[in-house]
């Protein structure tokens, strides 16, 4: 018997390679019949709202490294942000998708789970800007957008065969922090 967390995480994987797979392609990716995933997920949209919540879950964990107290120094900051970015690359390639999927976007629960994680995020983020470690120019919500953006440039890079899955953490840390770093040394907190 496949546990929820593994089906679901399968499901997401196929529906990052094609966001309109149907029942019978998903069930034939996770190499399991229409009938049996249909006896758990009477829809399309019932199984998209699942691996919505799976998503919500998952990326709610990634976020753990970001959930520093106000008193955090610098060097704690940057092991945090390079924690967050290796935690991030795996589910931005399985759930990348449901930020671009209507029928997962209409859903008010993944609204305020995104909402929730938005807010985490720019707490971080808005921290990074106190301790110097993050340029004050730019706004948190930009920060936080550019980061997914490459994460989400990364996955389809893997995806579709141009970037090696061993290169796109330091590839995508490496873009991140030259575009979000303050010129010059680090300043002091």
């Amino acid at each position: 018997m496949v546990h929820e967390e593994e089906l679901l995480d399968s499901a997401a994987r196929v529906l990052a390679g094609d966001h309109s797979a149907s029942m019978v392609q998903i069930a034939a990716g996770i190499g399991t019949s229409r009938a049996t995933l249909g006896r758990r997920y009477a829809t399309r949209e019932a199984l998209l709202k699942a691996v919505a919540v799976r998503a919500i879950q998952v990326v709610d964990e990634c976020l753990t490294p970001a959930d520093l107290p106000e008193t955090a120094d610098g060097p704690a900051f940057d092991a945090a942000l390079e924690d967050l970015v290796v935690a991030l690359l795996p589910a931005a390639h399985l759930y990348g998708f449901t930020s671009r999927d209507a029928t997962v976007l209409a859903d008010p629960e993944f609204r305020a789970g995104v909402d929730r994680q938005d807010q985490r995020a720019l707490a971080f983020l808005s921290l990074g800007q106190r301790l110097g470690r993050l340029r004050t120019d730019l706004p948190p919500y930009w920060i936080w957008y550019s980061l997914w953006g490459l994460l989400d440039a990364a996955a389809e890079g893997v995806r579709d065969g141009h970037l090696a899955p061993r290169q796109i953490g330091h590839l995508v840390l490496t873009s991140f922090l030259s575009g979000t770093r303050p010129p010059g040394p680090p300043s002091a907190p």
